[in-house]
């Protein structure tokens, strides 16, 4: 009776783990579209696209921080299962697209998302980092990584390095994990071109991290 109360426990843990699922945000931005984006918040389990549309009164704090440090406040409508917002990539360099989720009685965001938007080619991974709470943070241009590519990942609090472990969901492929040490980054091994989503929890908090690679041959971020 107890080996099969110890099967049927974890057969739950397992399914539960199966179907939980992330918060994400990402840029979409077409080809001649004079900078003109789409700024997307999504939720679910079939990343890059959404199937859950998160409850309006938990979404806070969401910005875009611009090549220049400038940082402004968008805000998104419902389209379907999606929260989005039309944005203006105006300006060559590296756009943070931001949100967070707030329970309303809380002061303290318990999961905070970011995508990270190379515009131009105008890219430098030192401004990558918001140093700042939980953050995953590359080491290398995302702009420049192809399949094939090698690109370094560290974990950062508060802009200190920690040790951690990385949950990796590619667009195309299956889920990984990747460890960090404090002088050690992880390494992603790129598999496909299209979107990345990179998640940490610790200490109750979580955070969210995307980008995309573009096809091209193989080669290694340096």
């Amino acid at each position: 009776m107890r080996k099969a109360l110890g099967l049927a426990t974890g057969c739950l843990l397992c399914a539960v783990a199966a179907h939980a699922h992330e918060h994400w945000v990402i840029a979409e931005i077409g080809a001649n579209t004079n900078g003109r984006g789409k700024v997307c918040i999504c939720s679910g389990h079939s990343f890059p696209r959404s199937d859950i549309l998160l409850a309006e009164r938990l979404l806070a704090d969401m910005q875009i921080v611009g090549p220049s440090g400038e940082t402004a406040a968008y805000k998104p409508t419902a389209r379907e299962k999606t929260w989005t917002a039309d944005v203006a990539f105006d300006k060559p360099g590296i756009w943070i697209v931001a949100f967070a989720l707030k329970k309303p009685q809380e002061a303290e965001a318990v999961y905070r998302g970011r995508s990270l938007v190379v515009i131009g080619g105008q890219d430098d991974p030192l401004r990558y980092a918001r140093k700042h709470g939980l953050e995953i943070v590359p080491g290398a241009p995302i702009s420049k990584v192809k399949p094939g590519g090698i690109l370094p990942l560290s974990l950062l609090l508060d802009g200190i390095p920690v040790e951690g472990k990385i949950s990796v969901t590619p667009e195309k492929g299956s889920v990984s994990f990747l460890s960090t040490g404090k002088d050690r980054p992880a390494e992603l091994k790129i598999t496909a071109a299209g979107w990345y989503l990179l998640t940490v929890s610790q200490k109750g908090k979580t955070f969210a991290l995307t980008f995309t690679v573009a096809e091209g041959s193989s080669e290694e971020a340096k």
